[in-house]
């Protein structure tokens, strides 16, 4: 159930809005469910679910050739889907997909008009990740993890929606991707309406998946207008992956920020509402 989808507004006709969920590394569109289809719903946008290269399929050799181009062709082909299902697009993305987001709103502009996100992976916490790129990184990461995959643990509700084991040669190619694109050149080039959200309570208790220092300072490279732009922490997530019901402890608190923006900010209105 990882294919990507189209879920129409209403019927197969463009809507004032798209939205465009670019899931993250490892990831499939359920990490950012019910929060992606509440909002396409409320505002009667046009919804396109991605499928980033690679993800989503059951193969015990996931990743073993993914490149960072193959993960922005995958994310090119998403917004092209998206402008084609609105008449402006709304990029809604977690973790690695924010990272594509991020790339491709500096490169080309004028293909998102608004930026949803959700604990951006601007950087890795583990700074020990940036050996991945020197020479024999790959050896050293698969020293690490024990093998030539690596392996983690999800709850049985969300493993299935998840790759829980992939060649370590994915993590090379993501770090590669970081270091290619998560520059302040690029951070300098983003202009659109930006809301960002992410897990952070105190020193001890934050993401530990992703450089909540990282995100602080893209937040503040970006060009869009100070009155533009939200910055929110949410203290009691408890995950890395804030947007879903499946992995969020303040799954309500999140989608209420979101819609908080899109109507504040962005200046849309809610036709759909639960009764």
């Amino acid at each position: 159930n990882n294919e990507a989808r189209i879920i129409w507004a209403d019927s197969i006709r463009k809507t004032p809005y798209s939205v465009v969920y670019l899931h993250g590394f490892s990831a499939s569109q359920m990490e950012g469910d019910p929060l992606h289809r509440d909002f396409a719903k409320r505002y009667g946008a046009n919804l396109y679910l991605a499928r980033l290269a690679e993800h989503g399929l059951k193969d015990p050799e996931a990743f073993h050739h993914l490149s960072p181009q193959e993960l922005l062709d995958s994310a090119k082909e998403a917004l092209a889907i998206g402008q084609l299902l609105g008449e402006k697009v709304i990029i809604m993305a977690t973790s690695s997909g924010c990272t594509l987001a991020t790339y491709l709103a500096a490169e080309q502009p004028e293909w998102a008009d608004a930026l949803i996100f959700y604990s951006p992976n601007i950087d890795l916490a583990n700074a020990s990740s940036a050996i991945l790129t020197y020479p024999w990184g790959l050896q050293v990461g698969r020293l690490v993890v024990g093998g030539t995959h690596r392996s983690f643990e999800m709850s049985p509700e969300a493993a299935p929606y998840w790759t829980t084991r992939y060649r370590v040669e994915g993590l090379v190619a993501l770090r590669t991707l970081l270091n290619q694109t998560m520059k302040k050149s690029t951070f300098e080039r983003v202009t659109k309406p930006l809301f960002l959200g992410y897990y952070y309570k105190n020193q001890e208790e934050q993401d530990d998946v992703i450089s909540v220092p990282a995100l602080l300072e893209f937040f503040d490279l970006v060009q869009t207008p100070a009155d533009q732009k939200q910055l929110v922490a949410f203290k009691e997530a408890k995950s890395h992956v804030i947007g879903s019901t499946l992995t969020s402890r303040e799954f309500e608190g999140v989608e209420a920020a979101t819609f908080r923006f899109a109507e504040q900010i962005l200046g849309l209105q809610a036709i759909n509402t639960p009764d």
